[in-house]
């Protein structure tokens, strides 16, 4: 009981502070993430040195984007958005949602860049070491595992990695077993969201 009021209490706190900060404008686009999984993207990202590089596998319209990008306005990183924008997968059916979600990051369009394209694909021609990466594209074992063989060789060592939707989906499940459990130095798991320090 003690430790799900004092949850609640930092998870609160940090809530307000990022309200006071950044007006809650990010709050208003839709997610699948709980509010507290966007506060750990956004608590995850501001933890890293200055001038880090972040890249979001699958963006969506733009609302893990958003809170990666509240950071990186803080501590000068750059987030790299990867995603076809032409939302395959998704359950309300395919759709060009790039043009929304740039409408949705017109505030930080700065600290963010778009690479649009399959995750494979752009990972070809990324040259940067990476500090953080966010997962939360194609859940499937083949779609996880090919995003995760692309982007692990780009991260820096003690790098930050994180799954999205380790709850419920099977693909994700198995290539954080399979691939990330045995490379892993801590690991945390947050309402739905899935990280690790590798």
């Amino acid at each position: 009981m003690y430790n799900k009021a004092l949850r609640r209490f930092v998870w609160g706190f940090a809530f307000l502070s990022f309200l006071l900060k950044h007006k809650g404008a990010c709050f208003k686009i839709f997610t699948h993430l709980t509010k507290t999984e966007r506060l750990l993207l956004y608590r995850l990202a501001r933890s890293l040195n200055k001038q880090s590089v972040i890249v979001e596998i699958g963006s969506y319209l733009g609302a893990s984007s958003s809170f990666l990008a509240c950071a990186a306005k803080e501590r000068n990183h750059s987030v790299y958005c990867v995603d076809t924008w032409g939302n395959e997968g998704m359950s309300e059916g395919g759709r060009d949602t790039f043009e929304e979600f740039s409408r949705n990051l017109k505030l930080f369009k700065d600290f963010i860049t778009p690479l649009r394209g399959r995750s494979a694909d752009v990972a070809k021609t990324f040259d940067k070491e990476i500090d953080l990466i966010f997962i939360d594209g194609d859940h499937s074992y083949e779609g996880v595992k090919t995003d995760v063989e692309a982007w692990l060789p780009k991260m820096k060592k003690g790098g930050i990695l994180i799954f999205h939707d380790i709850g419920w989906a099977e693909g994700v499940k198995r290539v954080v077993s399979e691939y990330i459990k045995p490379r892993q130095i801590e690991e945390h798991v947050i309402d739905n969201t899935y990280w690790a320090r590798v």
